[in-house]
């Protein structure tokens, strides 16, 4: 008898061209579920250990973990890319250039404030 142990596999989705994980237990001809990321498939293959007592294939929790710190690598190379844009908008906006050739314009005077009358109410005696 094959070992029963839980495996993850990426699939090609009929909704989407996106790839999503399956996570399934061998032996078992229904998945156990599919997930967008492989992030949430991993977080599902742990609680599937949890509940069942089963083992997690080494295979499959290495190729997860690949994937998870590609994924990470590329949102970290998004964010500088969108950094080094607003960093170079700055620099460009405030040049001493930009900022001689746009002297502040004097201000004109401001009005007195008007006083405000006191009203004395009526007190009956």
């Amino acid at each position: 008898m094959e070992e029963r142990m839980i495996i993850v596999s990426q699939v090609k989705s009929s909704r989407s061209e996106f790839m999503i994980w399956q996570v399934s237990i061998t032996g078992e001809e229904q998945p156990s579920a599919h997930c967008k990321s492989p992030y949430k498939a991993m977080r599902f293959m742990f609680l599937l250990k949890k509940q069942t007592g089963l083992y997690i294939s080494g295979e499959c929790l290495t190729q997860l973990s690949q994937e998870i710190a590609r994924k990470k690598a590329e949102q970290a190379e998004k964010g500088k890319e969108i950094i080094n844009e607003v960093t170079q908008e700055f620099i460009d906006t405030h040049n001493v250039d930009s900022v001689l050739a746009n002297e502040p314009q004097k201000k004109g005077r401001r009005k007195p404030r008007s006083k405000k009358v006191v009203e004395m109410a009526a007190v009956p005696d």
